[in-house]
């Protein structure tokens, strides 16, 4: 870079080390920088970029927490904050496997390892902002969603021979564009040359993404089982492998996979997100909660923690609550509680009442108080515009609970019609949007088909029982099986009145609610009651 163009750059420098002042601004100094601005936290970072275009970002991996840093850049990608000519670097005293990996999951533009040297560190500014300059047109189309324009633009940077230090980058690039484009033949073949030339992780990934968007499931499936015996590409394997059973519609066997992906990349915080919204496509609310539980535990310090991601982990407790064996229901709302009150202290300045309303009304609903949560619903503002999808979602189980099943059902629509808009421009299993807007048609549907909740549809299966009138049980603790699959209450009633109905009766649905209880059962810690319950139950039908 020209000394000139050096001078006229403006850097923006995140970390709360006072090192960064005492080493890293006289090198960039000594390089010829002149405009630096440094900042101790990201939320003046925040600031800083809302007020100013910076040519250069650096920012610490560790600023608070371990890292903060990573969540930050996240944050800016996720609010497109940072313009495409912005290039962002981070560094780090640690440079181990783990966080190269999350670093290049983004990607950030590099990552400097401290302490820096001043020939080194103007070798890998130089780098950076070279490329950058480059694919600058690139990223704009990008970012107008132009991609067959950007693929073009990518040729051309292929085709010079001078900018063969770029080759690595824009092939890369070229493949993504040809999945965001929708080209799924060109990038298969693409992908397969690439790998044919070197095995490339990116490359593998593609090709599997390809094959399974052409309809290819068992070469893709193959494909992941090889990338999953490798330790750089055993994330992105278990990740792929969910993309794939959620299109097969195997969403517990693609809620396993994804948690496997959550524990080998514990602070990615997407694929946490992503497992939370499988979780609640399978009624699995128990790990729901304990996955929004490590999500804001990981937000703690950092950007990341904020009103939503606090609400999250207070709706998943009411949903497991709502669910759960009594035995447990307890020590969850204890845990739901606390998580408000840090709620409505830490945040007591957002506009978030008519959120904390919402769930005011479920959690008074689960505490059998429903005339305070009926007074609570009744107050609810009718204009649905200013709550965001996941309140409407709360807000139309609040109403659905205090028995106002047709104002629940509206709000429902509601939201199915904003989140199936924004699916409609996504082509990606694992999109949060795609996941959010099958979440919302199921949980719809299950209103219009059960008007009841989880509470009345227990105590009705239970009075039909008592009763003698087994066909009305079975149907009802059939419905309760469905929306609350993990209980063992649920399973052992359901066991109980399939006992006393006579097989002739739809045969089939039985030995399938029968085998899933079975499986639920083996699996679950059960008191002295229920393993007698249950080890009867067995001999009755011989299972």
């Amino acid at each position: 870079m020209e000394l000139s163009v050096i001078s006229r750059m403006r850097i923006l420098i995140i970390d709360n080390k006072q090192s960064a002042t005492k080493h890293l601004t006289p090198q960039l100094e000594q390089i010829g920088f002149r405009n630096i601005q440094y900042v101790e936290s990201t939320q003046r970072a925040l600031l800083a970029l809302e007020k100013l275009t910076f040519d250069l970002v650096i920012c610490a991996y560790s600023i608070k927490r371990s890292h903060d840093g990573l969540y930050f850049y996240e944050k800016l990608l996720q609010s497109k904050l940072l313009p495409s000519e912005t290039a962002f670097v981070f560094t780090s005293h640690e440079t181990n496997f783990e966080i190269i990996q999350s670093i290049l999951e983004l990607p950030a533009d590099d990552i400097l390892a401290k302490p820096l040297k001043v020939e080194k560190l103007y070798k890998r500014i130089s780098r950076v902002m070279r490329r950058k300059q480059k694919f600058i047109t690139v990223h704009d189309f990008i970012n107008e969603e132009k991609y067959n324009a950007a693929i073009t633009e990518v040729n051309k940077i292929l085709s010079y021979q001078s900018n063969r230090d770029l080759f690595p980058l824009a092939l890369k690039m070229k493949g993504d564009l040809l999945l965001l484009a929708k080209q799924y033949e060109e990038a298969k073949a693409f992908f397969t040359s690439m790998i044919k030339i070197e095995s490339l992780a990116w490359a593998e990934q593609g090709l599997v993404k390809s094959l399974i968007a052409l309809g290819f499931d068992d070469d893709a499936e193959k494909q992941i089982i090889t990338l999953a015996a490798k330790r750089e590409t055993k994330t992105m394997a278990y990740e792929l492998l969910a993309s794939l059973q959620i299109k097969q519609g195997a969403y517990s066997e693609a809620l396993e996979s994804m948690l496997i992906a959550t524990e080998i990349s514990p602070k990615n915080m997407r694929r946490q997100h992503i497992a939370r919204l499988i979780a609640r496509l399978t009624h699995d609310h128990e790990t729901e909660f304990a996955v929004t539980q490590l999500l804001l535990s990981n937000s703690k310090n950092t950007v990341s923690e904020t009103p939503e991601v606090y609400m999250k982990v207070v709706r998943a407790g009411i949903d497991f609550a709502m669910t759960a064996d009594p035995s447990q229901v307890n020590e969850v709302m204890n845990a739901t509680r606390q998580y408000l009150t840090e709620l409505k202290r830490k945040f007591v300045n957002e506009d978030i009442q008519e959120d904390i309303n919402i769930i005011k009304a479920r959690m008074s609903y689960l505490e059998n108080d429903v005339q305070k949560a009926t007074d609570l619903v009744e107050n609810f503002t009718r204009d649905n515009r200013k709550l965001g999808d996941e309140s409407l979602a709360d807000k139309a189980k609040a109403l659905h609970e205090v028995g106002l099943k047709d104002d629940a059902l509206a709000v429902y629509k509601v939201i199915e019609e904003r989140a199936q808009k924004r699916a409609n421009y996504v082509d990606d299993q694992l999109s949060d949007i795609a996941l959010f807007s099958q979440c919302i048609t199921q949980e719809r549907f299950e209103k219009e088909q059960v008007r009841l909740n989880p509470k009345e549809l227990n105590a009705e299966g239970i009075t039909a029982f008592r009763n003698g009138n087994f066909a009305k049980a079975f149907d009802v603790f059939s419905q309760a099986a469905n929306i609350m699959p993990k209980n063992t209450a649920i399973a052992l009633n359901l066991l109980h009145v399939i006992s006393k109905l006579k097989l002739s009766t739809a045969i089939e649905e039985v030995n399938t609610h029968v085998l899933h209880s079975v499986n639920l059962l083996e699996q679950k810690k059960l008191s002295f009651e229920q393993a007698q319950k249950y080890k009867k139950l067995r001999n009755l039908l011989n299972v």
